[in-house]
């Protein structure tokens, strides 16, 4: 499955909140490297588009998130927090709301949650870019 193929990806949500978004991607990074145990490697992996099925990059993506504030300590995401910081960064409130409706959506897991949000807004990302 690809969770996520590329790290861009993480910067685009980080342009939502920082700003210098990959100084604030950086430290957030590097915060969560020991909590959820991600390799350097396999951060590197997905940089460069590769598949990435690991655990431990779905838990480094959701500590991200947690730091970022688009996603509680309850494991959901905080829509309103997403649009307020996704909003800041674009002059597209219409695009940034289907953006939201579509992407930030509640699985079964917080670590799904957080893998499917990355894939999503990077496929949005993709899709925007062929356009």
């Amino acid at each position: 499955m690809k969770t996520f193929v590329c790290l861009c990806l993480f910067a685009l949500v980080a342009t939502a909140w920082a700003t210098t978004p990959q100084e604030k991607l950086r430290e957030y990074s590097d915060a969560c490297k020991p909590e959820s145990g991600v390799t350097e490697e396999t951060l590197n992996k997905a940089r460069n588009h590769e598949d990435v099925d690991d655990p431990k990059l779905k838990a480094h993506a959701l500590c991200i998130l947690k730091k970022s504030g688009f996603i509680g300590d309850n494991g959901h995401l905080n829509v309103d927090t997403i649009k307020e910081k996704f909003n800041k960064a674009s002059n597209n409130a219409e695009g940034v709301e289907k953006l939201v409706n579509k992407c930030a959506v509640n699985k079964a897991t917080p670590e799904e949650t957080a893998s499917e949000f990355f894939k999503c807004v990077h496929h949005a990302r993709e899709e925007a870019k062929a356009h």
